[in-house]
């Protein structure tokens, strides 16, 4: 819950949020302001159950939207890293040259192998590893 301080726009509460996270609501500040809007509703003309159904219909759309919207982040990752699982695999066994970016030094052999350090397919050539992209050239073993 966020108390505004008399005479200051800062809002205090059970954690520190930043101005984007404060103006995206999610269904909890939904629910408050409905009660907030049922205990304060005129009792000579309260709100109908089509406008209150219809309030509710909508944010239920948006939470699933919402949701949609987190579950195919996961998904394009997923993906991404899948495809680069692919290329990795399709690699070993092949002839290839690369060049370690960090000292410039290239180098050809074959691929032996293929280790996942932090989510990220490493291919080994003569028995150093070196990231997918560092690859600059691939042929087929003779």
């Amino acid at each position: 819950m966020y108390v505004a301080k008399a005479g200051t726009s800062q809002y205090y509460g059970d954690e520190v949020k930043t101005a984007t996270e404060r103006n995206q609501l999610d269904k909890h500040d939904f629910l408050r302001l409905l009660t907030t809007q049922l205990k304060h509703q005129d009792p000579m003309n309260p709100i109908k159950d089509q406008d209150f159904i219809a309030q509710l219909a909508q944010f239920t759309a948006l939470e699933q939207t919402q949701n949609l919207a987190q579950v195919m982040e996961k998904f394009v990752t997923n993906q991404e890293r899948m495809g680069l699982v692919g290329q990795a695999t399709s690699l070993l066994g092949k002839e290839v040259v690369v060049i370690n970016s960090d000292t410039n030094e290239v180098a050809q052999g074959l691929v032996s192998a293929i280790q996942f350090a932090d989510g990220m397919p490493q291919l080994y050539v003569n028995g150093k590893a070196y990231f997918l992209w560092e690859v600059q050239a691939i042929q087929t073993a003779s």
